[in-house]
């Protein structure tokens, strides 16, 4: 802001210096204006009313990109707002899951075969008590 206000300032400083120069009257003549100036402060107030105009345009133009980008930053969060509730609501359905339905069957155990025994192996004996099994 600072150079702004430097850049500004040498402008008009300048600008002092030309209309002191340029003392001599200059007739000018616009749609019904009329009137004789002398040429350093006509060309004075013509170059401050040209950067006022600009600095207006520049405004409006940077107004109508912040509302661009405001509409923008509106429909993405709506988006998101759209995608936090799905998620939401995918995350319910996954919990009101039963645990059978919940499993799927790739992540199912199924149970180790057992060894095959040979002829000559002895009779298993089961306990009857501890369900212990002994040879």
């Amino acid at each position: 802001m600072l150079t702004y206000i430097l850049a500004i300032a040498f402008s008009v400083l300048l600008s002092a210096v030309y209309a002191f120069q340029n003392a001599a009257d200059v007739y000018v003549k616009f749609l019904m204006f009329e009137r004789s100036f002398p040429q350093g402060v006509w060309e004075a107030l013509l170059f401050s009313a040209g950067v006022l105009l600009m600095w207006i345009f520049s405004i409006v133009a940077s107004l109508e990109v912040r509302a661009k980008y405001r509409a923008k930053i509106k429909e993405r969060d709506l988006k998101i707002a759209g995608l936090e509730e799905e998620k939401k609501s995918l995350l319910s359905a996954f919990n009101n899951l039963a645990p059978s339905q919940a499993a799927s069957p790739a992540l199912q155990v199924t149970p180790e075969p057992t060894p095959a025994t040979s002829p000559d192996a002895a009779p298993e004996a089961v306990s009857e008590d501890k369900g212990t099994v002994s040879a």
